[in-house]
C-alpha cells in the first residue's frame, strides 16, 4: 500500500465502507467488482473471478487490506480499449455513418456477446443514450460510459 497517496487510499476506504454492510471491517468478495468499478477501474468479470479463484476468496470476506492489494493489481493492469478504439469498433457497426447504431442491435451485442450484461444494466447503463427511434449515437455514449 506505500505507492498509494493519501487521498486515494481515503477515497478506497470510503468504497469499502459502503460496501461493507455489516459494519464488520470486511465486505464480500463477490462484491469486487462493482467495487473497483466505483473506483474508476473497469476489470472483466472473468479476470476479477479470476482473482477470487486464485486467491481462495469464493464465498468468503475480504479485509481492506486485501482490497487495496486487488485494487493495485488490477490497476497496473492495461486498459483493455481505449476510446479511439471503442470508436472505431462502433463504426464498424455504422452502416450509414451517421454516428449512430440501432439500440436493439447494441441491447444484442451487449448482452451475449464477451463480458455480456444482463438487461437491466443496459437499461441502467445505456437506454439514456437512445433516442426516440431506438437509436444510438455512440460517441457520446462512449464518453458517457467511460467516465462512469
Amino acid at each position: 500500500m506505500s505507492e498509494i497517496s493519501d487521498e486515494l487510499l481515503e477515497e478506497l476506504k470510503d468504497c469499502f465502507d459502503i460496501f461493507d454492510k455489516t459494519g464488520a471491517e470486511t465486505c464480500a468478495a463477490n462484491d469486487l467488482g462493482g467495487m473497483l468499478q466505483s473506483v474508476g477501474l473497469n476489470p472483466i468479470t472473468a479476470d476479477i473471478g479470476k482473482v477470487i479463484k486464485d486467491s481462495d476468496l469464493e464465498g468468503k470476506q475480504i479485509d481492506f487490506p486485501t482490497f487495496v492489494s486487488i485494487y493495485e493489481q488490477f490497476k497496473k493492469r492495461p486498459t483493455i480499449a481505449a476510446y479511439a478504439d471503442l470508436l472505431e469498433a462502433f463504426k464498424t457497426y455504422d452502416r450509414e455513418g451517421n454516428g449512430q447504431i440501432s439500440g436493439a442491435q447494441l441491447r444484442n451485442m451487449m448482452t451475449i456477446m464477451g463480458d455480456a450484461i444482463t438487461d437491466q444494466m443496459y437499461n441502467d447503463l445505456l437506454t439514456p443514450f437512445e433516442d426516440g427511434e431506438g437509436d444510438v449515437k455512440y460517441e457520446p455514449m462512449i464518453k458517457g460510459v467511460m467516465a462512469g
